[in-house]
């Protein structure tokens, strides 16, 4: 359990950030118990406002994959063909005409969602460190609306395309403001479960929009509902934000003392009352403003915060790499293969495609209950270690399932609801740690001074990774290329380098005050110089093609950069291992 004074900074950092709007708040004088009480369900109702912002995140991540697949879209921007490709690539004929979205603009119309998110998360942190968390909401709900609105209206591919990238630019605001807001006005020893509001509401959304796609698959014009109730969700995100606080952290950079006084108490307490001076509020929140006051005069001798700082000073930097690997695996884990792509495959092994996707979207939604009760109790490191090996496991079973079957065209019903089991079992593991966990880990570890920049390319990060696997999975699903069960292979594989990488880069935060993660994060090791060694002679054998060569050497570097802590190094490492090996694989498949 947290001491007292971890909860006390930690309650000064949680309520810096509410904004006042006049009203002056004060305080009730009352047993400890009963206050946590009443900040507890106060906390809890700002945060669930809040993550309205992960709700309509959610929706956008899960309706696409359904719209893209109804017949009526596909008409419009797909095209005829009276053909189709086996998997040992013969062609047969049809005695009908099928439409289908190539896999190129599938990826596109994807794809394209991410590099907004992408644009809308770097621009997020400047608009929320210069006019608040609140703000940087209330803007990324309105240009969320605009997008989502020319979604549904569309008639020409480039609207979609258009539609999709204004709406990403929203998402990716709500994906870096909401974690922080919530981390800002959330004590410690509640911080991770608040947080992991943010992704229970995502999960909230990819379910509500699977059972849309359900219910919509079959009407004329089916599509254009599903994307429209967007418009309805990020309408209510704005309307609710507007009555909600600033935080206390966010004024207290303002030099708006008193405000940030009032706010804090107000969240403290669940009351509203005049404050006019410091010996207005009761002490411990008293004790959480000037702690807060001691963090940002030390912050601010060191002077305004860069970007550069994040390259060129160590302690930042090194946990902004940290923080990277973290949210690229949150993708590479491969649950936005399900969630983009699930209607694509459970179609192509014999199971109802939105039946099953909405099962799926239900074990996700019903699963993140869990990491409320458990991140806080557990802490963030067990449960992404637990998750990875969970996910590594499951997806590979699937693929042994269906590789065993002959591939997917001989796939039994039996054998069908395997895989559909497996990959249930896979969004379960994830919906319990990654998907929750990764947000809070990135959302608290970094100092305040320069948490708006950090959380903006960590969050840009994700959604690299996010772009690359809404692009590229069309192409891996393909017959010719991966195929279901070798991309399945390639998922477990890439959650088994997740797994290395937790165990020797990520520290433990459960109960540690926002302010004492430097203490924290300086503990770890660094980068040996002679790292750098290791990797020039693992790309010159990977470039000379000596295989046996550059296994060996980067085995070694791996090895030796775990020993050392060096975890930031281990994704790079294994990827150089991982390349030839599957350069090899996918060259004696295409020989058979």
């Amino acid at each position: 359990m947290p001491s007292d004074q971890d909860i006390a900074l930690s309650h000064s950092e949680a309520s810096r950030n509410s904004r006042s709007t006049g009203d002056d708040v004060g305080f009730r004088s009352e047993p400890p118990s009963r206050k946590s009480r009443s900040c507890c369900s106060f906390v809890t109702l700002l945060s669930i406002f809040a993550t309205i912002g992960g709700f309509v995140f959610g929706y956008d991540i899960g309706v696409i994959g359904g719209v893209k697949d109804m017949e009526d879209f596909k008409k419009l921007f797909g095209e005829a063909s009276n053909t189709s490709q086996l998997a040992n690539g013969t062609t047969v004929q049809l005695n009908h005409t099928e439409w289908s979205v190539s896999a190129e603009n599938q990826g596109w119309i994807v794809g394209s969602f991410s590099l907004g998110c992408l644009v809308g998360a770097l621009i997020a942190g400047a608009v929320s460190d210069a006019m608040g968390r609140r703000i940087a909401i209330l803007m990324g709900a309105v240009v969320f609306t605009v997008g989502a609105f020319v979604q549904a209206i569309a008639y020409f591919l480039w609207m979609v395309y258009l539609g999709r990238i204004v709406a990403g630019v929203g998402v990716g605001v709500f994906s870096m403001s909401v974690p922080v807001y919530n981390a800002e006005v959330s004590p410690a020893e509640q911080r991770g479960r608040l947080v992991s509001l943010n992704q229970l509401s995502i999960t909230a959304g990819i379910m509500v929009s699977f059972l849309v796609n359900l219910a919509c698959e079959n009407y004329v014009h089916g599509w254009r509902i599903s994307l429209a109730l967007q418009c309805v969700f990020s309408l209510l995100l704005f309307f609710g934000m507007l009555v909600a606080p600033e935080t206390p952290r966010f004024l207290m950079t303002k030099h708006q003392r008193i405000r940030a006084l009032t706010v804090l108490n107000w969240i403290r307490s669940g009351q509203k009352k005049l404050i006019a001076s410091d010996s207005d509020v009761n002490p411990a929140v008293l004790e959480e403003i000037n702690s807060i006051a001691e963090e940002l005069d030390q912050a601010s001798s060191q002077g305004k915060p860069t970007w550069s700082e994040l390259i060129l000073t160590w302690s930042a930097a090194k946990r902004v790499l940290i923080g990277m690997w973290v949210q690229l695996f949150q993708q590479f884990t491969g649950m936005n293969v399900i969630m983009y792509y699930s209607t694509s495959i459970f179609g192509s092994i014999g199971v109802g495609p939105y039946v099953a996707t909405a099962i799926v979207g239900i074990v996700n939604f019903l699963t993140t209950f869990g990491t409320l009760a458990l991140v806080d109790r557990v802490g963030r490191k067990v449960l992404l270690l637990f998750g990875s090996v969970g996910m590594c496991v499951t997806p590979v079973l699937g693929g042994v399932v269906i590789a065993i079957s002959g591939g997917k065209d001989n796939l039994s019903a039996a054998n069908g609801y395997l895989v559909t089991l497996a990959i249930c079992a896979f969004v379960f593991a994830f919906a319990l740690t990654w998907g929750p966990v990764a947000w809070v880990v990135t959302s608290e570890m970094f100092p305040l001074r320069l948490r708006g920049k950090c959380v903006s390319v960590t969050t840009a990060s994700n959604w690299i990774g996010n772009f690359a696997i809404a692009k590229f999975t069309p192409i891996l699903l393909d017959k010719t290329v991966l195929d279901v069960q070798g991309t399945l292979f390639l998922m477990g594989a890439c959650n088994l380098l997740a797994f290395f990488f937790i165990l020797f880069s990520v520290p433990e935060t459960k109960g540690r005050s926002l302010e004492s993660m430097d203490d924290l994060f300086e503990k770890r090791s660094v980068i040996d110089s002679s790292d750098y060694k290791f990797y020039l002679r693992c790309l010159h054998s990977y470039l000379t093609d000596d295989c046996v060569r550059h296994v060996s050497l980067t085995s070694r570097c791996v090895v030796s950069s775990a020993r050392r802590g060096a975890g930031v190094l281990v994704p790079l490492l294994a990827l150089l291992l991982a390349g030839p090996l599957l350069y090899y694989w996918y060259s004696w498949r295409m020989s058979h």
